[in-house]
């Protein structure tokens, strides 16, 4: 995704290569021919790049050992399955075997899929952005084989350019210096790596600097200093590239919603232009419905033209519930029409969303979706002068790289006659009659092919696809949207949680389910499981939110309260530096929806101890909140919300005072003993629950709640008569459930030879929480035991 204009180069060769193959002859390295280690992997992305010469490894143990064991350093390149300019240098660069030689000569090669490992993705862009390397995908990264940056960049061309050097240049110029002067490289990748460390330092427990209203004043004022009055959308001077920005959008919705707008350019109103200039450019797909990822310019006219499921997640709700607020039936429409695009393009008919749509068609960017007036007129025959009436077409700007374009140009609303109707508040009705030409020229588009998906069901994404639909359902009366949240909720339950370990996986592709889950995934996931209780009003949905919190706690905050990237413990091979907590960048952080997932449960269930410790995770990063909080925009617009403002400050107070001690497990509530009866024909299994705990009685209420159950590892026992349970209604619930409370003997008759132990499944739960499922094993008591 790199941010410039951007077309299909002519393949070159330069005349650099003919003295790198020498170089490479001349004793550089003999490297082997390159090993297909990408085929089986778990990614488009690294799929496509299976068959290059160059010898790829994904990112894992073995390739950093190979490193060091042969003192060579790293080349990290990261990317992903729909970003334009990975492809491009895949066929540019990867695909050239003279190229791939230099490559394999003098460094170990690793492919990365952002969207696998985002805690890569993350210090690996922090680390080219301290190096000057810019920003943006691919990402290519130089590392010392103790993984500490010496050189970043991202596109590199084939051959020199006006003040770039070539790929070859840098692969020559690097392996000579690794080889015969490696000291600099190493003083600059040290320097680096501490910078790095000490901005991933994670700051003291700072409860005196929470202020969620102060801090949404804050940030609605620092988007005012960026707000671009003429064309809308938020940019630093001199961006020419504009950017959705979800989070900024929801925090002015918020705003907007709480009644607290002031100033002299309001939150409305920049809410108002920019989702106004977002759909009448061609960041929205007037033919196919959707969001593009990014315009390269700053009228919003012409798109990056890929899709992602991450931007089109949060637009749906953003504008499905402004078109509410301000008054605007368009955006509403815009949400409808994106809800339609979601369900044609990226749903899976395994379940679950696709991660993203590609920007380009036969390695041309743009080609699926440009038009000519004379194809339009073609396709609509006379009913093409009213929809020219309404749309305009703009030309692709010219490449600065001779790129190969599209046969066409770009299909925007004409502006001035689309804002006056919006303004009028028409534009919905004027256009509403225009729905068969563009299902006609959706059609025709169609035709010419489709670009790839990449076809990861990634957690996070997902989950915010599926609040997204909740969020939109009320206000557009569509209860399909809503039932589409059902069906992604339990696809993330069914599929990509595993019960028994208590843990979530990352993604599933391929008929495989697997990948390190991270703390967005977790904490996404059990919002929108929160969500759909409330929206579904059924139990099962609370006591799913309830497991994923208490997998979130056990495993993404440490023992200072701090949250955490990564799983505590996780050993899978990582860099030595922490991702960097940089907000709420094109989606809410993982920080960010941990905290309002942890507080907003313990709001619905009065679990106090909950709350504290949601609020006592963001005093551990409230000095970066209060210091940008406009790049925390997500965050800051939701926690300035009543209850949850009065929740943050009411505990902020409390911080001082010694954290109370956690409910433990299951077992720390539950004592049991096992003892053969005198006549030897049955185990009598006595549990003992304390005080204001219980477990569920077996059979359980609802399918979701794990049932008190014996079973005997080492023998046979028979069926086993459990007495009926005592119903048990939490001031939450809306009905009872069946549970055993105090103390509960019962028979387990023997079959055969007395099983040595015999293990007990339990879950314990008490007014506010259920403890994560427990199995116990114990020995079998016998006469004088």
């Amino acid at each position: 995704m790199l941010m410039f204009p951007s077309h299909s180069f002519t393949h070159r060769l330069p005349t650099l290569l003919a003295g790198l193959c020498c170089l490479v002859a001349a004793g550089l390295a003999n490297p082997t021919a390159a090993e297909n280690r990408l085929a089986d992997t778990a990614s488009d992305y690294l799929r496509d790049h299976a068959d290059n010469p160059v010898d790829w490894y994904p990112w894992g143990q073995k390739a950093l050992d190979r490193a060091r064991r042969e003192n060579k350093p790293i080349f990290v390149s990261v990317g992903y399955s729909t970003c334009y300019w990975c492809h491009v240098a895949e066929r540019e660069l990867y695909e050239n075997p003279e190229i791939a030689a230099v490559m394999n000569a003098g460094f170990v090669n690793i492919k990365v899929d952002r969207e696998q490992r985002p805690d890569l993705d993350r210090v690996l862009m922090q680390a080219t952005e301290a190096l000057g390397g810019g920003g943006g995908w691919p990402n290519n990264v130089f590392l010392t084989p103790d993984l500490e940056p010496f050189f970043a960049g991202s596109y590199f061309p084939p051959e020199p350019l006006p003040g770039r050097e070539s790929f070859p240049q840098i692969l020559q110029r690097l392996s000579a210096q690794w080889q015969n002067d490696r000291g600099p490289l190493l003083e600059r990748a040290g320097r680096i790596a501490d910078r790095l460390r000490e901005q991933a330092g994670a700051s003291g427990i700072d409860p005196a600097r929470l202020d969620p209203v102060a801090w949404r004043e804050r940030a609605v004022e620092s988007l005012r200093q960026t707000f671009d009055p003429l064309a809308g959308g938020f940019a630093p001077a001199g961006q020419s590239s504009r950017f959705p920005q979800s989070p900024a959008l929801s925090l002015l919705l918020s705003a907007v919603e709480s009644g607290d707008d002031f100033g002299d350019v309001s939150a409305a109103e920049m809410l108002d232009q920019t989702l106004a200039a977002m759909t009448i450019g061609a960041l929205f797909d007037h033919v196919g419905g959707g969001f593009h990822r990014y315009t390269v310019d700053p009228q919003w006219q012409v798109p990056h033209f890929e899709k992602m499921l991450l931007d089109n997640a949060q637009l749906i709700g953003l504008y499905a519930r402004a078109g509410t607020r301000l008054g605007k039936p368009w955006y509403e429409r815009v949400a409808g029409r994106s809800i339609e695009y979601l369900n044609r393009r990226l749903w899976s008919e395994n379940g679950g969303f696709y991660t993203a749509e590609s920007a380009s068609l036969d390695g041309i960017e743009g080609k699926g979706y440009v038009f000519t007036v004379d194809k339009i007129r073609s396709v609509l025959g006379p009913r093409a002068a009213d929809f020219l009436d309404w749309h305009e077409l703009v030309e692709l700007p010219e490449s600065r790289i001779d790129h190969e374009p599209p046969d066409g140009e770009v299909l925007n609303l004409r502006p001035g006659k689309a804002l006056d109707a919006l303004a009028a508040g028409r534009l919905a009705d004027e256009i509403a009659p225009l729905s068969p030409e563009y299902a006609a020229l959706l059609a025709a588009r169609q035709a010419r092919g489709q670009p790839d998906r990449d076809r990861k069901r990634v957690a996070e994404l997902n989950a915010l696809a599926g609040l997204g639909l909740l969020a939109a359902a009320q206000p557009l009366d569509r209860p399909d949207a809503a039932e589409r949240a059902v069906e992604v909720g339990e696809w993330l339950w069914n599929e990509l949680w595993d019960e028994p370990a208590g843990r979530l996986s990352r993604q599933a592709y391929a008929g495989e389910v697997g990948g390190e889950a991270f703390l967005a995934d977790y904490a996404a996931t059990g919002r929108l499981m929160l969500s759909l209780y409330a929206s579904q009003h059924e139990l099962k949905w609370l006591f799913r939110a309830q497991r994923v919190a208490n997998a979130l706690e056990t495993r993404f905050v440490d023992q200072a309260g701090h949250l955490q990237e990564r799983a505590l413990g996780e050993e899978a091979a990582g860099l030595s530096i922490s991702p960097p907590l940089l907000g709420d960048e094109v989606g809410p952080s993982g920080h960010s929806q941990a905290v309002v997932f942890l507080l907003d449960l313990g709001l619905v269930m009065d679990a106090p101890a909950r709350q504290r410790r949601a609020v006592t995770a963001l005093a551990g990063f409230a000095g970066e909140v209060a210091a940008e909080p406009a790049a925390w925009g997500w965050l800051v617009g939701e926690l300035a919300r009543p209850s949850r403002a009065e929740a943050v400050e009411r505990f902020a107070t409390e911080l001082a005072a010694p954290e109370p001690t956690g409910p433990g497990a299951s077992r720390d509530h539950v004592k049991v003993s096992a003892q053969v009866t005198p006549g030897g024909e049955a185990v009598e299994v006595r549990l003992v629950i304390d005080p204001g705990f219980h477990v569920n009685a077996n059979p359980a209420s609802e399918d979701y709640l794990v049932p008190t159950r014996i079973t005997a590892p080492d023998g046979e026992i028979g069926p086993i008569d459990y007495p009926p349970g005592q119903p048990f209604r939490a001031a939450f619930a809306t009905e009872s459930i069946d549970v055993y409370e105090g103390e509960l003997t019962l028979r387990v008759p023997i079959v055969g030879d007395v099983p040595e132990r015999l293990q007990i499944e339990i879950q314990a739960c008490d007014d506010e929480v259920c403890l994560a499922p427990d199995k116990l094993e114990i020995d079998v008591g016998r006469d004088g035991q």
